[in-house]
């Protein structure tokens, strides 16, 4: 996983270039771009289940909680269907805020969130009622494995 300086790297490519994107082609060549990676993210984590990683909701919890200086989690419930988790602190999103970039921030970390459980397992979904990236006080997370 990229530290917090190639993560920063990163951000700030990815806004100065989606800016640029944005301005010379329109919003609809930035909403292209993202959904490529969306796919993209999708497909790694496909990737991932079929060369045999778990795929069940306690491994999904072990990816979520691993320990990170990006993130402070706390989980409200947890069970063999359910995980529901706070994120009070997302450094991700402070980054975007401080660049003004938020918009891509949603586009390109937050929607990440969705294809990420999309390729992991197609039975678990995913609920946020509150994203910090949109301005809330924290990120409410709800994943929920169905039959």
């Amino acid at each position: 996983m990229a530290d917090k300086s190639e993560w920063q790297c990163k951000h700030t490519s990815l806004a100065f270039a989606c800016r640029i994107i944005r301005d010379r082609f329109g919003e609809g060549a930035v909403d292209a771009v993202a959904a490529q990676h969306m796919k993209n993210v999708r497909q790694a984590f496909a990737k991932r289940v079929a060369d045999g990683a778990p795929n069940d909701m306690d491994a999904l919890a072990e990816y979520l909680l691993a320990e990170s200086d990006t993130h402070d989690i706390e989980v409200i419930r947890r069970d063999d269907r359910l995980l529901e988790l706070r994120v009070t602190r997302c450094w991700h999103a402070e980054q975007f805020r401080d660049m003004n970039a938020c918009d891509v921030g949603l586009k390109f970390m937050c929607a990440g969130d969705d294809a990420m459980i999309a390729g992991f397992n197609p039975k678990i979904t995913l609920e946020r009622p509150k994203i910090i990236m949109k301005g809330d006080d924290h990120c409410h997370f709800i994943y929920r494995l169905s039959d």
